[in-house]
C-alpha cells in the first residue's frame, strides 16, 4: 500500500471541506464545503512543455485529455456507474481508468455526490462532432504565455 493513501478505496477526497477541519476557526464550515474544489482558469488549458506531454484534468488528474473530460461533463448522468473490475486493481483498491470507463460507457461514481451540479452539466446531449469543437475552442485559450 502506498503511504500517500492510506486508507485506500476508502479514501475520500474531501477538498476544502478537509482543509477546513483541521482549521480550528473554520470546523463548523468544513461540513458544508466537503468535496468543494478550486477551479482553475481555461488560460492555456492545453499549454504544454513538449508536444508528447500528458496532461491531467479535474482536480485528482483523471482525465489526461481535453475530449475525455468534455465527454465526461457532456454524458456524465447518461451512463451508469462503473461496476468495480478486480483485473484494474491499483494499491489495494478498485479502480476504473478513463479508457476502461469510456470503453464500456460508464463513468465512476463521485467521491462526493452532494456537490455534482447536475443543472448546468451531465445530460447535455452534445453530438460527437459538438464535442470535437468545444474542444477545438478549448485549445485556442493556449496564448503561449506562462502563467
Amino acid at each position: 500500500m502506498l503511504g500517500f493513501n492510506p486508507d485506500g478505496i476508502n479514501w475520500t477526497d474531501k477538498g476544502l471541506g478537509e482543509f477546513l477541519a483541521n482549521r480550528m476557526d473554520y470546523q463548523q464550515y468544513a461540513a458544508e464545503n466537503n468535496g468543494k474544489q478550486k477551479v482553475p482558469t481555461l488560460r492555456n488549458v492545453d499549454l504544454r512543455p513538449e508536444p508528447g506531454f500528458v496532461k491531467a484534468y479535474t482536480h485528482n488528474g483523471y482525465f489526461k485529455t481535453l475530449k475525455q473530460i468534455v465527454h465526461f461533463y457532456n454524458t456524465r448522468d447518461l451512463k451508469p456507474v462503473c461496476p468495480d473490475d478486480p483485473s484494474t486493481q491499483i494499491d489495494e483498491s478498485l479502480f476504473t481508468t478513463v479508457e476502461d470507463a469510456m470503453a464500456q460507457e460508464c463513468w465512476p461514481e463521485p467521491e462526493v455526490a452532494a456537490n455534482v451540479n447536475t443543472s448546468e452539466l451531465g445530460s447535455l446531449h452534445l453530438t460527437d462532432a459538438q464535442e470535437d469543437a468545444i474542444v477545438a475552442f478549448m485549445r485556442t485559450l493556449s496564448d503561449g504565455y506562462p502563467r
